[in-house]
């Protein structure tokens, strides 16, 4: 089959607006050839994503990100920051978890603080190293997650954090325990794995915390 209607097709059956990164079609492109051909194919991808950007057919959003623009009132519109935000860090197309929020926004969204950070914490397997990178861009600020970031297991990160709290966050109630111990409920986390993922990080703070509240 001909790699420039593939490409092409693939890029007609997402929605307008819709982020689209060069290597999800790369990965659908992959499904039609053999490893003997695929490494020439998968570079002259990079050929027709740009011929198509130059025939208006997409518009580049970002390195490597691009999308179908629509007409809306002023004008044409761009993929909302949020979701590519989403499918950057968070989450792959296909649902699978790569990243989940952390830090100040996730004590806001829990109800620890009242505290409205400008930029959002991400745990994110897309970071390969320890140190934290700021993209003023999409207003994050992306981290190497401590284990890394399944669809099973990124509840209890986010509560390892919680408890770990690295980053020093005030925590303005006083009924933190009677929050996290909701929240363990209302997501049915159990808490031998919750202590099982304490012990992979090895942090003895976490640990007698997580032994508090199952007492």
């Amino acid at each position: 089959m001909n790699c420039y209607k593939i490409v092409l097709d693939y890029i007609n059956e997402r929605k307008n607006d819709e982020p689209i990164f060069i290597e999800e079609i790369k990965d659908h492109v992959a499904i039609f050839y053999g490893k003997e051909e695929l490494e020439k194919v998968l570079k002259n991808v990079n050929v027709i994503v740009n011929r198509l950007k130059k025939e208006k057919i997409i518009k580049q959003a970002d390195k490597g990100i691009y999308y179908k623009p629509s007409m809306g009132i002023w004008g044409e519109t761009v993929p909302p920051m949020h979701e590519i935000r989403k499918y950057k860090y968070i989450m792959e197309k296909d649902g699978t978890l790569k990243g989940y929020v952390t830090g100040a926004k996730l004590f806001n969204l829990m109800g620890l603080t009242t505290q409205i950070p400008r930029r959002t914490d991400i745990a994110t397997n897309e970071c390969k190293n320890a140190n934290k990178y700021i993209n003023d861009k999409y207003q994050v600020i992306i981290r190497k997650p401590k284990i890394e970031v399944t669809n099973d297991n990124y509840k209890y990160l986010q509560l390892l954090d919680i408890l770990a709290n690295d980053d020093k966050i005030h925590v303005e109630v006083e009924n933190e325990e009677d929050i996290l111990y909701k929240y363990i409920k209302e997501y049915e986390l159990d808490f031998e794995k919750i202590l099982k993922y304490a012990r992979q990080i090895n942090n003895k703070k976490v640990i007698n915390k997580i032994l508090m509240l199952a007492r």
